[in-house]
């Protein structure tokens, strides 16, 4: 019984210490790691890693690095499966994110006005981009969606003023009109010929002239 009271109290110990250099707030659940928010002592660029002592990160939760305003790059690796609603919202000098393809959705308003990020690489994997992920990423220039995804929310990029191209793949079957909204600059969406994203936007004279076709692979 000493034996397992003293290995419990050691393992604490040893999380203490090792916690000096986790830039971010958790907690565990169910054996798995929920990042909840941020520490000052967070780096301009931050990796979320697959596992934080021993345990998997499963889930960013909902406002977790909302209006932080010192992150620039994050690379979120991959075992991730949950980027929660307004995960990053308002990180006014977030520029770079990659997303690996074990996240299953990108939460609603997740990069809500991340007025500079130019660089959103998006691995496959990923199915869903929710309502208003990116809206008002008024940097962001040009964007490739990965084969896995399936679904785009309302407004998902409304905004983005400066987006010139996208690239849909075949497996998107659910896009919403307004998902592009306020894209007064974007002048190519790239999809294959006869897709559900094709046909879609080609009842909207508007986004109709937009669309450049790409040979089935």
């Amino acid at each position: 019984m000493k034996n397992d009271v003293w290995q419990s109290i050691k393992e604490v110990i040893l999380e203490l210490f090792g916690n000096r250099h986790v830039p971010f707030l958790y907690e565990k659940k169910d054996g798995e790691i929920i990042i909840t928010g941020y520490k000052d002592s967070l780096l301009p660029k931050m990796e979320i890693p697959s596992v934080l002592h021993g345990k998997p990160i499963a889930k960013i939760e909902t406002r977790a690095f909302h209006g932080c305003t010192f992150l620039e790059e994050v690379h979120i690796l991959d075992g991730v499966r949950i980027i929660a609603p307004n995960a990053f919202s308002a990180c006014e000098r977030l520029s770079k994110v990659y997303i690996a393809g074990s996240v299953d959705k990108i939460g609603r308003n997740a990069f809500f006005e991340c007025e500079n990020l130019f660089c959103a690489e998006l691995e496959n994997g990923i199915r869903e981009i929710e309502s208003r992920a990116f809206f008002g990423c008024t940097g962001l220039r040009d964007i490739e969606l990965p084969d896995s995804i399936e679904k785009i929310g309302a407004q998902a990029f409304c905004g983005c003023s400066k987006l010139k191209s996208i690239r849909i793949p075949l497996s998107l079957t659910e896009l919403p009109r307004s998902a592009f909204d306020g894209c007064i600059a974007l002048d190519a969406i790239f999809v294959e010929r006869g897709s559900p994203a094709a046909r879609i936007l080609a009842d909207s004279e508007y986004y109709a002239k937009k669309l450049r076709f790409i040979p089935r692979i």
